[in-house]
């Protein structure tokens, strides 16, 4: 009969630690998991907000070469003009632009003018289609021809979903407007270069209905298989005669079978999420492979939902987090059951003792100890809480949340000391448990007695007393402020330098890559000026690190009040910083540049004591010879270097002089 009870302990016991073990083992895989995810998502959304940023300044290029008197005075004169004279106007302005077009048309393919009312007058991608009114199906094209305000952003059309750039034409009255778009396709396809994956983009169906005429609707939108209210943009529109942009799938893309099966296993989730708009990311294992799927809301031009970026990556990550947690499992509950086996034959000498019964219940004692050691020693925040919202227990690591000493919060309501949203509410945790709920978990606002307020994963269970009734429950407190901090900052940290605001060496290659693509592309010239502030060693050690951020704060200024818009300014690192000028003027050269930079620092200087007064070298690099961006990065440094040795050697010598 002993042996049967101790075989019964035993089992219970592995029982007991394999729970403890799955718990810990889930919260800790939760925790990895979830900071892998949101490193992905902020990687995601990172890189569309940069993709898109390149966009807005290529096309606002574009817009000055659209935007010309000559283009103009054709708009105005077609306003008024009949059918016969409109038609040769507009072959006039098609002629015009041509040249330009054929330069753009491969990245920017939708070059669009409007009139005031909304009627198509030129398309430069289909110069056989034109006269349509897009007032009902285009709300964006009235907004600006009604606001005279620039607008970018995703709109659907009535064959092609576009990043759309939107500019008013106007003299002295309001002509009409011009758009220049970019396929989402082409959008899609940047993503997948810098950001391995399959991309999808599904559309609001309700949003599309409203929008587009019926057949539209069917010849180039199916509805997903994972929900009706979202339609996703066919491979292979009815339309044969209309060109198609289509996403080009890479090397890193996933299986379609594999594409079916995730959306098919996904399917309830997805039907229950895509409603919210809100970003999230599903895991997904499959055939011994783990992925990804993020659903990233955008907006259209006119600020309503629109639909969803869909991302679909593989993540081997996931496998050997997964890998590492189940060998994790084995391991303990191989050395679990070797602490059985050891205690087991431990406990069959004890048998053979007479003081068999106190040794047990000294043992059961050490065992009561080990488990209030536990709690007071747990990481989380934790206290007992009855139906009278009265605190009967609490750890330790709970009075260094609330700071306060235990004394103080045992016996006390717990509303009065740690104040939350749902406090006196139907979702309050206690009410919910009170109604049958056995597992609570959510995140609040929680506000201590002096005041400060802290961001906790609140856990929630019912507790039971010995006989097994029911007497309140047991929360867990997570204190997790810090990481919503991080998480906010996480974006505008990966590309932006901390002290200047400016882009950071990250940030400025990515985007100087593809504005010097587009440059080329488009017959323009480009200017790379590498600065290097002076003595910026001396200025720390003799003035101070304080001084020295001043300093490079001061040359971030000088830089950003002599680009443009479209130009590209970033830190380097340390005291040197670099800006791609772009220029539409063949005028423009090295001297009048550094001209330039030289004024705006002698104004800055004017405002500052001699001994504060900054130095900087700065060296031009032009891209006449289509050389590379680390080409121009090597030659603006190395002009920069002869320059700066050039002042110190010309110092020098004056010194020489006066002491002469």
């Amino acid at each position: 009969m002993t042996a049967r009870k101790n075989l019964i302990r035993y089992l219970l016991f592995l029982a007991g630690i394999q729970i403890i073990t799955l718990s810990a083992l889930y919260l800790f895989k939760k925790q990895e998991n979830d900071a892998l995810i949101i490193g992905q998502q902020a990687e995601i959304k990172g890189q569309y907000t940069l993709i898109t940023n390149a966009y807005r300044q290529r096309m606002k290029m574009l817009s000055e070469r659209l935007s010309t008197p000559a283009v103009l005075s054709l708009m105005e004169l077609a306003a008024v003009a009949g059918n016969e004279e409109r038609h040769q106007l507009r072959q006039q302005l098609y002629h015009n632009l041509s040249p330009m077009y054929q330069h753009v048309k491969n990245y920017f393919r939708e070059i669009h003018f409007y009139f005031a009312d909304g009627t198509s007058f030129l398309r430069m991608h289909q110069p056989q289609s034109f006269g349509d009114q897009l007032a009902d199906s285009r709300p964006a094209v009235m907004l600006v021809n009604s606001t005279h305000q620039t607008m970018a952003g995703y709109e659907m059309g009535r064959q092609q979903q576009a990043y759309r750039f939107m500019f008013a034409l106007a003299t002295d009255h309001q002509l009409g407007s011009v758009e220049i778009g970019v396929p989402f396709a082409t959008l899609l396809n940047d993503l997948t270069d810098n950001f391995p994956g399959t991309y999808h983009f599904i559309t609001d169906r309700q949003m599309a209905t409203a929008q587009l005429a019926p057949a539209d609707l069917r010849d180039n939108f199916v509805i997903t298989s994972f929900s009706a209210n979202f339609l996703s943009e066919r491979s292979n529109p009815q339309d044969n005669k209309q060109e198609s942009y289509r996403l080009v799938p890479k090397k890193e893309h996933i299986s379609a079978e594999q594409l079916t099966q995730i959306n098919q296993q996904l399917q309830p989730k997805l039907a229950r999420l895509l409603p919210a708009y809100e970003p999230v990311s599903l895991p997904f294992y499959l055939d011994g492979q783990a992925f990804l799927v993020h659903l990233l809301p955008i907006q259209d031009i006119t600020a309503r939902n629109a639909g969803y970026l869909m991302v679909y990556e593989q993540s081997p990550c996931l496998i050997a987090m997964q890998g590492r947690y189940i060998t994790g499992y084995v391991l303990v509950s191989v050395f679990s059951i070797i602490l059985i086996i050891l205690h087991s034959q431990y406990t069959t000498s004890l048998l053979q003792r007479l003081q068999l019964q106190q040794q047990l219940q000294d043992e059961l004692n050490e065992s009561h100890g080990e488990l209030d050691q536990i709690f007071n020693t747990a990481a989380d925040g934790m206290w007992l809480v009855n139906f009278n919202k009265e605190i009967i227990r609490a750890n330790t690591t709970m009075a260094g949340l609330l700071n306060l000493p235990v004394e103080q919060i045992i016996g006390k309501k717990c509303h009065e000391i740690f104040f939350g949203n749902l406090c006196h509410t139907e979702d309050c945790p206690l009410h919910l448990i009170s109604q049958g709920s056995q597992h609570i978990e959510f995140e609040a606002d929680k506000c201590r007695t002096d005041g400060t307020t802290l961001t906790c994963l609140v856990n929630a269970k019912p507790f039971y007393n010995g006989t097994g009734n029911l007497i309140g429950m047991i929360e867990d407190f997570c204190n997790i402020t810090a990481r919503k901090k991080m998480e906010q900052q996480l974006q505008s940290l990966s590309v932006t330098d901390e002290l200047t605001g400016l882009c950071n060496r990250r940030g400025f290659m990515a985007l100087a890559r593809q504005q010097l693509s587009y440059v080329k592309r488009a017959g323009g010239t480009a200017f790379l000026v590498f600065a290097d502030l002076d003595n910026m060693k001396w200025i720390n050690d003799t003035l101070g690190h304080e001084i020295g951020d001043k300093a490079l704060i001061l040359t971030a200024r000088l830089l950003q009040t002599t680009v443009r818009g479209t130009d590209i300014i970033g830190r380097m690192g340390g005291d040197e910083f670099v800006v791609l000028f772009t220029s539409a003027s063949k005028h423009d050269s090295e001297t009048i540049l550094l001209a330039r930079l030289e004024q705006e620092l002698a104004e800055i200087n004017k405002e500052l004591p001699g001994q504060l007064q900054i130095a900087i070298s700065f060296g031009v690099a032009h891209n006449a010879g289509d050389y590379s961006l680390e080409e121009l990065l090597i030659t603006a440094d190395a002009k920069m270097y002869s320059e700066k040795k050039r002042r110190k050697t010309e110092a020098a010598y004056k010194t020489q002089e006066i002491f002469v």
